[in-house]
């Protein structure tokens, strides 16, 4: 449907005008206007798509009245009418926009003709403007996707961070942070992909209001964790950001008990840190406070369980040993296990100064990770939480050997060395835009997991690992088939010849056409 404004101070002329353009167009919405003031008036609440312009008019004439309208509307197309086939009159609308403009008396051919032009302008640019907003919503919805992943990606694993946040997302997360992880559970059934993403969007329209900068992460069976930025003027308070955010996380559980009886909503806080590096332990602090809680609709932070490092005998927790314990035995690398295991139990007796129930209570709280790495990382094996009387480091350090074990037998057989199979698809797909996800795909395991355990064995990440093998392909390339830059970027998996001029460089040291003039 479009609309038509018709200004002119002779009402005859109008209802001609009226006549002849319904009769050709079952579409259009006419209004008039019998002077230049209430044309403008008319514009502002009416927003036509054309409007036909008499000049001569007493007040405000037809140049000025188009000037105003055009002013509050830049895409309405205007025509004017007039008497006067003066040059003078040409000029003065060209230079406000107008397109066009008629004699009268005209004929109905006269009138319909640039009508029809404008409406056929008209369409294209409202056909163009769905595609921008939708090229817009799908381009938010691929960005949001994208740092979904980014922020899982991070959270759990830290060793691969870096890789993961490459450039302007390292800008964007590399700020004082904690996490949150919201777990919610329907009562007695399960949830649709609907009704799951409709209570996240509630989840992150509420925190909103208590913290501005918040990345959702993916939601894992019932978890969602949350990276939760402060703010400048926030960073200074930090006393004060533990009552917020557990005001935040109460605030949030009363209201999802009003507006989603059916759910059970529980909400665990870690602490703050600085560095993108150690956001994982917010993360783990967060799983730990969730699994404490005995009953639902409770918020916990962690401080509330250990103490701080720094307290007692001054020996932190380690939490470096934890990873590498726990990256040992998800990585199915059986020999570190033993060695990881000791070192880790040395250093948390004397952080926990001897006291068999807080050593106790931290083991319970390492294999709370363990079995949520194992969950999120997709490896089809159950963790169960060891009796506390079998609590003994022999039968914990076996226990974990075996799990270990378990994980490389299934991975890492002769007749299925995920390292191997990946390697061998990457030499033969490297050429096109591979990814970390696709080559998970083939392998059969969890993107976060594949690029964890391909890191541990191969000694690089899989990003660097692809790109080593494209630039070797591409210095081949140079060296014995003569192409130009240009072509071999794009034989080598790339699509942008001055980003595959840069990665070149880094990697090399020189750019490709240098590196191509030391081989004449």
């Amino acid at each position: 449907m479009y609309k038509v404004l018709i200004v002119d101070d002779e009402a005859i002329e109008r209802r001609g005008l009226r006549k002849i353009i319904n009769d050709a167009f079952s579409t259009i919405v006419i209004e008039e206007a019998e002077n230049g003031r209430t044309a403008i008036l008319k514009s502002e609440e009416f927003r036509p798509d054309v409007v036909f312009m008499d000049i001569k008019m007493p007040g405000i004439d037809g140049v000025e009245a188009a000037k105003e309208i055009k002013k509050m509307n830049r895409a309405v197309q205007i025509i004017m009418v007039t008497a006067f086939d003066t040059f003078e009159y040409a000029r003065q609308v060209m230079k406000i926009g107008v397109k066009d403009y008629i004699l009268k008396p005209s004929t109905k051919e006269e009138i319909i003709s640039p009508l029809k032009k404008l409406l056929a302008e008209i369409e294209i640019e409202r056909e163009k403007r769905t595609e921008e907003i939708i090229l817009k919503d799908n381009y938010r919805r691929a960005l949001s996707i994208v740092q979904s992943r980014v922020i899982t990606s991070m959270l759990l694993d830290s060793s691969n961070a870096r890789n993961v946040v490459e450039f302007e997302w390292e800008e964007t997360f590399q700020k004082e942070s904690f996490v949150m992880v919201f777990e919610f559970k329907k009562r007695n059934q399960k949830t649709t992909y609907k009704e799951t993403n409709e209570y996240i969007l509630f989840l992150q329209s509420e925190l909103s209001h208590f913290f501005h900068e918040n990345f959702i992460g993916e939601e894992v069976m019932g978890r969602l964790p949350v990276l939760v930025q402060l703010e400048d003027k926030d960073v200074s308070k930090r006393n004060q950001i533990r009552d917020r955010a557990m005001t935040c996380g109460k605030k949030i559980i009363i209201k999802s008990r009003n507006y989603y009886p059916d759910y059970d909503l529980s909400v665990g806080i870690g602490r703050t840190y600085d560095e993108m590096e150690k956001f994982i332990q917010s993360y783990h602090e967060a799983l730990f406070s969730l699994s404490s809680l005995k009953y639902p609709y409770l918020c916990q932070y962690y401080n509330h369980h250990v103490r701080e490092a720094g307290e007692g005998d001054n020996v932190g927790y380690p939490y470096g040993l934890e990873k590498k314990l726990l990256e040992a035995v998800t990585t199915g690398v059986v020999e570190e296990v033993p060695l990881q295991f000791r070192k880790y139990m040395d250093v948390l007796i004397r952080y926990c100064e001897m006291s068999k129930e807080t050593v106790e209570g931290r083991i319970s709280e390492l294999y709370v990770l363990l079995s949520r790495q194992v969950v999120d990382s997709g490896i089809p094996i159950i963790v169960n939480q060891p009796a506390r009387e079998t609590n003994s480091p022999s039968v914990l350090q076996e226990e974990l050997t075996k799990i270990a074990s378990h994980i490389q037998s299934m991975y890492y057989s002769q007749n299925k060395d995920i390292l191997l199979i990946a390697k061998e698809y990457i030499s033969k797909h490297y050429e096109k835009a591979l990814t970390l996800e696709e080559v998970a795909d083939v392998v059969e395991l969890s993107p976060q997991y594949f690029s964890k355990i391909f890191k541990e064995r191969s000694g690089s990440s899989f990003i660097d690992y692809l790109t080593k093998i494209r630039v070797d392909q591409a210095k081949e390339l140079m060296r014995t088939k003569g192409r130009s830059v240009k072509e071999v970027c794009f034989e080598v998996g790339y699509k942008d010849p001055n980003y595959f001029s840069r990665v070149f460089k880094k990697y090399t040291g020189v750019s490709p056409s240098d590196y191509r003039h030391t081989l004449v």
